[in-house]
């Protein structure tokens, strides 16, 4: 009889401790890991050359980075290319990594928004003097996303 209570007790805790194990899972925060060796070192190279500043909230609202309507804190680097300056900036306020690329083209300022693997996940164009809008032409946005990250490619350390 006690064999028969033990198998019982063994049955049910085994759909038990499941049930904990599932529950505990469940309510822990998902892992993203976004970094690439190509990522890592321009973030490292962010971290140690670049420079403390405040973006305004506008452009990268529109991205979803929002600070509550305050400017958003960024570490950045910025270089004079041969067709203007190119800026890239490391954004933690979501608690990742966040790169947001940006350069002036004439009067109107072209920001992407990409993870550390360099996947564009959002373009804005912001001009002068008017509201920043998204950039709904992926080709054009892919384009000048593929030059601006190839610019900082090229002069990235360590490559």
């Amino acid at each position: 009889m006690s064999s028969l209570v033990s198998s019982r007790r063994n049955l049910l805790a085994v759909p038990a401790s499941l049930f904990v194990t599932l529950t505990i899972g469940a309510c822990a925060p998902p892992q993203r890991t976004t970094l690439s060796p190509r990522g890592d070192r321009l973030v490292r190279w962010i971290q140690v050359d670049g420079r403390d500043n405040m973006m305004a909230p506008e452009a990268l609202a529109l991205v979803g980075i929002t600070n509550e309507g305050r400017d958003i804190p960024v570490r950045q680097l910025g270089e004079d290319g041969s067709d203007g300056r190119y800026v890239v900036s490391l954004v933690n306020i979501r608690k990742i990594h966040e790169l947001v690329f940006h350069r002036r083209q004439g009067d109107v300022l072209v920001i992407h928004l990409s993870d550390t693997k360099f996947a564009r996940l959002a373009s804005v164009r912001y001009p002068r003097n008017g509201k920043p809008s998204t950039i709904t032409d992926t080709a054009f946005a892919e384009n000048d996303f593929q030059q601006q990250i190839g610019f900082w490619f090229s002069r990235m350390p360590g490559r």
